[in-house]
């Protein structure tokens, strides 16, 4: 069973590398919202390609997985995360940036296949919805930062 899952915001902010730094910093990040229901611990302290994270569903029972930083292009405001094991033991999240009508527009696609039959039922009846709402609330919490920073 293939996920994908795509949400996008926009940002009114004129400098698309500041944005891009931030998502850079995805999860570790000083606009990173307080109640977001992901945790992120960075394993190799350097943020770049091959920086491998342990990510956790901040919740009793909550699954954990490591990620790797896969691609960081500066160039073409492109990030892009595998998955190495845990309940995504196949699939990646890419970040995008892009210029639209004079605002900067955040793509992120998550796409994965949950490993197992429980975790692909905890996924369709909890796990699924929860990221979602997280989603919505680091991604806005983003715009809100750039745009005060404005």
């Amino acid at each position: 069973m293939k996920e994908r899952i795509i949400q996008t915001i926009h940002i009114h902010h004129p400098h698309k590398g500041e944005i891009f730094k931030e998502l850079v910093k995805w999860g570790e990040s000083l606009w990173w919202p307080q109640g977001s229901l992901i945790s992120f611990k960075n394993l190799t302290q350097e943020i770049k390609e091959g920086t491998i994270y342990l990510q956790k569903v901040k919740l009793p029972f909550g699954p954990s997985w490591h990620t790797r930083n896969e691609v960081i292009d500066d160039k073409n405001f492109y990030i892009k995360r595998v998955f190495l094991d845990g309940i995504f033991s196949q699939g990646y999240e890419e970040i995008y940036l892009k210029e639209e009508n004079n605002l900067k527009k955040v793509i992120y696609t998550f796409s994965v296949s949950p490993h197992g039959v429980l975790n692909k039922i905890l996924w369709r009846l909890v796990f699924r919805k929860l990221h979602i709402k997280n989603l919505k609330k680091i991604l806005n919490a983003l715009k809100i930062y750039k745009e005060k920073k404005e």
